[in-house]
């Protein structure tokens, strides 16, 4: 999986996270890792540091961007006017965002949108 595809799958992840009420790093930790699969085993991806380190610079990332903002210490996270706002943009991707069994399936679906944006913009 490309490292930009894997960041974007990690971002719908984790605001999927929010959405379903989860404010614990830990537990959006896990709800991702259940949406993120390794295709060369069954189950979830085990996370490895570098992985870890991605799911922390993405989490980071989101709150930089104003949508999610850290609560009373930096274990938990709720999202901003804005993350609310991207929710609700998003709310059928969301309910998409692939099982572990299919995620190469909706990366290729992504690949196409995009291509077929670019070819009609």
């Amino acid at each position: 999986m490309a490292k930009d595809e894997l960041a974007t799958l990690m971002q719908m992840a984790i605001m999927d996270a929010v959405r379903k009420g989860m404010i614990e790093r830990t537990d959006i930790g896990k709800h991702a890792r259940t949406i993120i699969s390794d295709y060369d085993a069954p189950g979830p991806t085990l996370w490895t540091e570098p992985m870890v380190r991605q799911f922390a610079d993405v989490l980071e990332g989101l709150a930089d961007q104003g949508y999610l903002a850290w609560r009373t210490y930096i274990l938990q996270v709720e999202p901003t006017e804005k993350g609310e706002k991207f929710i609700a943009d998003n709310q059928a991707e969301l309910d998409n965002l692939p099982k572990v069994d299919d995620s190469r399936e909706w990366f290729k679906q992504q690949r196409k949108n995009i291509t077929h944006r670019q070819i009609t913009d």
